[in-house]
């Protein structure tokens, strides 16, 4: 009896996918899009019979941080990155409901800051395109670092999502190689300076991954998310993305408080150096290191963005209180720290470098590993000047993990402290209690 209940059990699924098929081939005949629409969710439905929810919910999640760099890959106004996001919180929430969210009292008073400015400016501003990029740029600095800390990614997954982020920015890069070159490489994001500011971000993630890998496993991968992020830095022609890229370099050695460390980044930038100072005349002017020096079509771009920063600036200065509302038309400064000033005042800007700063903090614990996945915050702070990116999952989903990392960093302070609390003495009516 059990054995042919555990056979029909086994065969149910399967039975019910097939007929879903079945019944929707009409629908699928109509569009590519529904088709693959359809597709993936057969997909998910044996994924899930197969691993359950909580497993499928962290495949779907590795997924999402893999086609993060990829941009270009879009659902309507979705990435599919953003769908395969959502589709794992949503096969987490049984979970989900049951677990608190802890966050850092700095974090939440600085978004709650910001939150009620961006609202207060758009009512102000009152055009509908303003109310949308108020919300897109809530949900990436606020809203989905919050929903990474509640889906709670630990220990091996952690890793297996910032792995993902590096394949993923790896195959962005490769895939634009082939126009390397005669032109700007923009791999699979919607612009180079998207896959340098993606490059640059891997790069911010491999100081946790070497120490979180496995020896056997470390030098392979930390080697491949460095040389693809390094190629996708260079071929971008992004400078911004170079500089920050280098300064990332520079910075973790004297966080990290390691000679050997400082020793290998210098010895490694001296040879670079003259490797660089060997090499043939620049690609038409195409790649980072050129534009930086002075090569290809800058002076142009160099004036836009001055006349673009001051124009922004002159914004800001106008309206000091709520600004004028985010609009992606008017805001092309390419400095995000004048580009908040001016759209939800210098109050707005304060609360916005309070959410960032909130995120950073746990660096200076070097003590545990988990202070290096803050990383990626500061490599977001450090581009904010020469950037205009406000509202980009491949940076949102980055911050979230840097306030993993602060959550754990906290976490293992508190239980620290506690175990190192001295036993209060007793009192004198505990021993007389008897008398």
């Amino acid at each position: 009896m059990g054995s042919n209940a555990l056979r029909h059990a086994t065969w149910t699924v399967p039975a019910l996918v097939v007929a879903v098929l079945l019944a929707m081939i009409p629908v699928a005949m109509e569009s590519v899009l529904y088709a693959a629409g359809i597709a993936g969710i057969v997909v998910l439905a044996i994924l899930i019979a197969w691993l359950g929810l909580d497993r499928t919910s962290v495949v779907m999640m590795v997924l999402a941080f893999a086609l993060a760099p990829a941009d270009t890959l879009n659902v309507s106004f979705l990435g599919i990155s953003d769908v395969l996001f959502f589709v794992a919180i949503g096969l987490a929430f049984p979970r989900l409901l049951g677990t608190p969210i802890t966050l850092p009292a700095a974090f939440i008073l600085a978004s709650l800051a910001f939150m009620s400015i961006g609202m207060l400016s758009s009512v102000a501003a009152d055009e509908p395109v303003v109310y949308y990029y108020t919300a897109r740029v809530i949900f990436t600095f606020v809203v989905l670092p919050i929903l990474i800390v509640w889906w709670a990614p630990r220990g091996k997954v952690l890793v297996w999502l910032l792995v993902a982020y590096a394949a993923g920015n790896a195959i962005s890069v490769m895939y634009g190689i082939p126009s390397s070159g005669v032109t700007r490489n923009l791999g699979l994001s919607q612009h180079p300076n998207a896959l340098g500011y993606t490059s640059m971000l891997t790069l911010s993630l491999v100081p946790f991954l070497w120490v979180a890998v496995s020896r056997r496993w470390r030098n392979w991968i930390c080697g491949a998310a460095v040389a693809g992020a390094g190629v996708g830095v260079l071929t971008s022609g992004s400078r911004a993305a170079l500089v920050v890229a280098v300064g990332l370099i520079l910075l973790v050695p004297a966080v990290e408080r390691s000679i050997p460390l400082a020793l290998t980044v210098a010895i490694s930038g001296v040879t670079a150096i003259g490797v660089l100072g060997q090499r043939p005349a620049p690609t038409q002017g195409q790649d980072a290191l050129s534009r930086l020096l002075g090569a290809g079509p800058v002076e142009g771009s160099d004036q836009a963005r001055l006349e673009g920063v001051a124009k922004v600036w002159q914004t800001a200065l106008d309206h000091p209180w709520l600004g004028t509302g985010f609009n992606l038309v008017d805001f092309n400064g390419h400095n995000v720290y004048v580009q908040v000033a001016a759209a939800v005042g210098f109050i707005g800007l304060a609360a916005l470098i309070g959410i960032l700063i909130s995120l950073v903090t746990p660096v200076f614990t070097t003590s545990n590993i988990h202070s290096r996945l803050v990383y990626p915050a500061i490599a977001v702070i450090a581009a904010g000047p020469v950037s205009p990116n406000l509202t980009d999952r491949y940076f949102g989903l980055l911050l979230g993990i840097a306030l993993v990392g602060g959550n754990i960093v906290r976490a293992e302070r508190q239980r620290e402290a506690k175990e190192l609390e001295p036993i209060p003495p007793r009192r004198l009516d505990t021993y007389n209690s008897s008398s």
